[in-house]
């Protein structure tokens, strides 16, 4: 097992932890899994590696989960923000030349953060929003995924204040972030990123995201719809966190 995924026994351990880990709440929330498996797997293997193995294993989530979620998916408004978000990708890619990467993420993880406080403890009504907010959000979250790729944030971040219902809010996102995947691992595997390794262990990988996916969504069924909200918004939280002291820590290091 240690030469077919190229990694000790204590690694393998720790990557099926994180890999469960981050499954379970992908089935739960509908968005998280790329930051958590980022987030903890950064001290065993290079970015490099995770970023298509994620992607990979986030296109076969979407997969499971689309005969479950594909009637809650709300299709006009998922149009508008993937419309918006791919035409102002290319912005945040050129704001990229005129700030440091780091920077950029820490500010975004910041106001995420700071966001998932205020909503968390503020109890403010959750809003019906115009087309015209929708075509705002799509660009700004467009913008974040062209200079940080933290776009799966920002796009909880927004629904949380929508008063959607978790069932659409949560199958919209999957929609959102599958479509988005499709195209980010098409550019992946023309560059020639989905080497041997990493298909070796995307295969590794798929028992614990099948299982964690479907303990996660199991989970989901149970909750009532303002815990969700909640539970989301500590989920943003948490993540900023771990965001902003990985960031940190690269820098340490």
């Amino acid at each position: 097992m240690n030469a077919f995924l190229d990694m000790s026994s204590a690694n393998i351990i720790w990557y099926a932890l994180v890999l469960f880990g981050a499954s379970y709440i992908r089935g739960f929330s509908g968005f998280g899994f790329t930051a958590v498996l980022m987030t903890g797997c950064t001290m065993i293997m290079p970015i490099a590696e995770i970023v298509p193995l994620s992607i990979a294993l986030e296109l076969v989530a979407s997969s499971g989960q689309s005969f479950s979620i594909i009637r809650y998916v709300d299709w006009r408004k998922l149009g508008v923000l993937l419309a918006t978000g791919v035409l102002c990708t290319p912005l945040g890619v050129a704001l990229l030349t005129h700030a440091p990467d780091l920077a950029l993420r820490a500010f975004v993880l910041l106001f995420i953060f700071g966001s998932s406080i205020y909503l968390i403890f503020s109890r403010r009504p959750h809003q019906t929003f115009s087309p015209g907010t929708y075509v705002l959000a799509g660009s700004v979250i467009g913008v974040v995924n062209g200079a940080t790729a933290l776009s799966g944030l920002v796009l909880a971040l927004f629904f949380s204040l929508t008063n959607e219902s978790p069932k659409k809010m949560r199958a919209t996102m999957i929609a959102y972030l599958f479509l988005a995947d499709i195209w980010a691992g098409s550019i992946l595997f023309g560059s020639g990123f989905y080497e041997s390794d990493t298909l070796r262990r995307v295969l590794f990988s798929l028992p614990l995201l099948g299982l964690g996916v479907w303990l996660g969504s199991a989970h989901f069924a149970s909750v009532r719809p303002d815990n969700f909200r909640v539970a989301v918004l500590w989920l943003l939280l948490i993540l900023s966190v771990l965001g902003i002291v990985l960031a940190v820590s690269s820098q340490l290091v």
